[in-house]
């Protein structure tokens, strides 16, 4: 029986329902108080649908009713946080997640892997920002790093909407393609991740001729 006491402690499964579904919760330690409205997690994870989050440390917070009910509405999350989504994964060292608009922003040296059509986009910025439902991602950074097979680009801020294959990205626009030595500057680059076509706005650029 003891045995089996401390292995429940060691290893507490939680699920909390709200509106976007059931929460669940897989973790070493949770610190857990009945009607409380915060719980926090150690060492552990939270799964909302096909999102699954882990980090070092994860408060949920919620609202509670006139008749006690309460409504999970956020997660704050930090230390090695890792985002696992249907098309993507994430790290930060810190993460704000709203768990009914299934939004998440993430900050302290965030990266981002993002599947799409026309191959694997890795990002890097001081803040990204994701939606798990609509698979859009925005981001901003001094500078955003943006790196797709041969192609490197960096900028200020971006939009990237995954389902359409629109990736926008705007402020000192730097391209570099690798494969081909072509350099440019702009203030705003367009790509089409699906066959790589790119517009560029108030353009400046290098092509190299020849060896």
């Amino acid at each position: 029986m003891k045995k089996l006491l401390l292995l429940f402690a060691f290893i507490l499964i939680l699920s909390f329902a709200s509106f976007a579904g059931i929460l669940h919760i897989i973790a070493g330690n949770v610190n857990y108080g009945l009607g409380s409205t915060k719980t926090t997690i150690t060492n552990g994870k939270i799964i909302i649908g096909d999102t699954t989050i882990v980090a070092t440390s994860i408060i949920i917070l919620g609202q509670k009713d006139f008749s006690g009910n309460i409504t999970w509405t956020t997660a704050q999350a930090t230390g090695d946080v890792q985002v696992f989504m249907k098309n993507a994964t994430a790290t930060a060292k810190q993460m704000y997640y709203d768990l009914n608009n299934n939004t998440g922003n993430l900050s302290g040296m965030a990266s981002m892997t993002v599947t799409a059509s026309g191959g694997m986009i890795s990002i890097q910025a001081s803040t990204l920002q994701f939606n798990t439902k609509t698979n859009f991602y925005t981001g901003q950074g001094s500078p955003v790093i943006i790196k797709k097979a041969d192609i490197l680009i960096n900028g200020k801020q971006f939009s990237f909407d995954s389902q359409n294959g629109s990736l926008d990205i705007t402020g000192n626009v730097y391209l570099y393609n690798s494969s081909s030595k072509e350099k440019a500057y702009s203030e705003e680059l367009i790509m089409n991740t699906s066959n790589d076509a790119i517009i560029l706005k108030k353009v400046q650029m290098e092509i190299t001729i020849g060896s």
